[in-house]
């Protein structure tokens, strides 16, 4: 008997071995691209909508910084107390006024 040529793998053995090599490449190059990169951010679209509405609201003249001002050092003191009932009875006359 005569042995022309020994495959340590055929078949499928040698395409997965080939896949496995691939991604321990692939591995490699992210890592060596992640140490010699700077930091970075990535902002979500919705916080870029939130942000909008936050520069939006600061730049109304509708809002009363007197107002804010009170109510935040009221907080900030611990006598400021909010009536569910209130905060309620102000979110449906928004909500009437907007949908009219």
């Amino acid at each position: 008997m005569t042995i022309n040529s020994i495959k340590p793998f055929g078949g499928y053995e040698s395409q997965r071995m080939e896949q496995l090599e691939q991604q321990r490449q692939e591995h490699q190059k992210v890592a060596a691209n992640q140490e010699g990169s700077a930091d970075r951010i990535s902002i979500s679209d919705e916080a870029r909508l939130k942000m909008s509405m936050l520069k939006a609201a600061q730049e109304d003249p509708g809002v009363r910084s007197d107002k804010v001002a009170d109510v935040k050092a009221r907080i900030e003191a611990g006598e400021y107390t909010a009536d569910s009932r209130d905060i309620a009875a102000g979110l449906l006359r928004q909500e009437l006024d907007i949908w009219g």
